[in-house]
């Protein structure tokens, strides 16, 4: 009996292989021995298709339709192809050729109507942009100083542990003018890397004085990882300053800073940083490596937006600089709150106030000898600013008062400044 079921297992077996023999897979060989069979290759066509092998597909539809330019049937199975795969250009050329054609199948021909409208559409649709932009930034701008010397509010000084006066004709106030050149680079990796890269050339001059004219040339790299809670930034900068008062100078900086969205209103900042100073030391400044320093920063802020338009913040910093002369090195201690206003035509306003205290290591013998300087700096701000209609001009005027209280009379200072900058940003790529 157990015979006679794997007899008749094995019969029916028999019997379904030879009535599905018929359907089965074209290969490459057959289409190869016989190329210009319509139905083997297009039956091997859409095997290939199912098996996702779109690119064996298109090849043998492309050198079907060589063969057989006016199957209609080919050339509509040849388009869907093409849509599928997003071949938007091609398609609609295909697409076109049919209209021209005289289709008698008024449903056809209103699809592919349809079609080719869809496709003009997606040509017309601006492409994704592109993952490198290059900018190019120009500024210009205006300042003026009440008191670009840092004349103390007493108008005495010490000099050798001495008290005397400032010397006659010393500049107080001064107007400044200067201007910058900025290429940035920027390349999206993907949505959560960016690099940036950016060269520049800033240059300074006065028009009474020359303590604050220089040449700066800054280089800077960046790298930004990004998640929908928070941010991680990485940057090196290498500056140089030509100074037309003072020694020349170089600065290298690196640091690391991150961002976290507690929740739609509230975020909170932490970062740190090293930088190296280096003096370029001449027989006109003999003592300028004296001032070569090594200073580390940290930091810690927090912002809150009050409403759409309206964001307070505030920060607390910490900077430890460490001087070749222990008299020109310091302990500062800083916070700082701000708040922006968000302004109509995409204008915005400003305000800052900041606190530092800054204690040195040393006393300084060349104006007292006898006392460690101690500085407690106050900064108030305000700023106003945003593009010039709908151009790619910007425009920023910004007000700062600063008064600083100090153990020796030489650094307690007060002054004004105020500035305006236009700027000018051009799109390279």
């Amino acid at each position: 009996m157990i015979r006679a079921k794997i007899t008749l297992s094995a019969f029916f077996v028999c019997i379904l292989l030879f009535f599905c023999g018929s359907v089965y897979a074209v290969t490459y060989q057959e289409v190869q021995g016989d190329p210009i069979n319509l139905s083997l290759n297009l039956k091997y066509a859409k095997e290939q298709r199912e098996l996702g092998k779109t690119k064996n597909a298109m090849v043998t539809l492309e050198r079907l339709l060589l063969l057989y330019p006016n199957d209609l049937d080919l050339t509509v199975y040849y388009l869907d192809l093409l849509i599928e795969l997003g071949s938007v250009s091609k398609a609609s050329e295909v697409v076109n050729q049919l209209l021209e054609k005289d289709i008698t199948n008024q449903i056809l021909f209103e699809e592919l109507e349809l079609i080719a409208n869809d496709l003009d559409l997606q040509q017309k649709t601006p492409s994704a942009p592109s993952p490198l932009s290059i900018n190019l930034t120009s500024t210009i701008n205006w300042g003026y100083e009440s008191n670009t010397n840092s004349v103390s509010t007493h108008n005495k000084q010490y000099l050798g542990n001495v008290l005397s006066d400032y010397p006659a004709g010393t500049v107080r106030s001064d107007r400044t003018y200067g201007a910058n050149l900025t290429l940035l680079t920027s390349y999206i990796l993907s949505e959560q890397h960016l690099f940036s890269a950016s060269i520049g050339f800033n240059k300074t001059g006065q028009e009474r004085d020359n303590n604050r004219m220089s040449d700066v040339n800054p280089y800077n790299i960046s790298y930004t990882f990004t998640q929908p809670r928070y941010s991680i930034n990485n940057y090196a900068s290498y500056s140089r300053t030509d100074n037309f008062s003072s020694n020349n100078s170089f600065q290298r900086t690196g640091g690391l800073s991150t961002n976290f969205n507690i929740n739609d209103r509230l975020s909170a900042s932490a970062g740190g940083s090293v930088s190296f100073t280096k003096n370029n030391q001449t027989e006109k400044y003999s003592t300028a490596r004296l001032s070569d320093s090594r200073s580390q920063q940290a930091s810690l802020g927090t912002n809150y937006s009050l409403t759409q338009d309206d964001l307070l913040g505030a920060s607390l910093s910490y900077n430890y600089k460490k001087a070749r002369a222990r008299y020109n090195g310091f302990i500062g201690r800083s916070f700082q709150l701000s708040y922006r206003r968000n302004l109509p035509l995409n204008q915005s306003l400003s305000l800052g106030f900041s606190r530092t205290a800054n204690k040195y290591h040393a006393s300084d013998a060349l104006y007292l000898a006898t006392k460690v300087r101690k500085d407690f700096v106050s900064s108030t701000s305000l700023g106003v600013g945003g593009p010039i209609r709908e151009s790619t001009w910007s425009y920023a005027i910004n007000l700062t008062w600063n008064n600083t209280e100090s153990n020796i009379i030489n650094y307690t200072t007060s002054g004004q400044t105020a500035g305006l900058s236009l700027t000018k940003q051009l799109s390279l790529f």
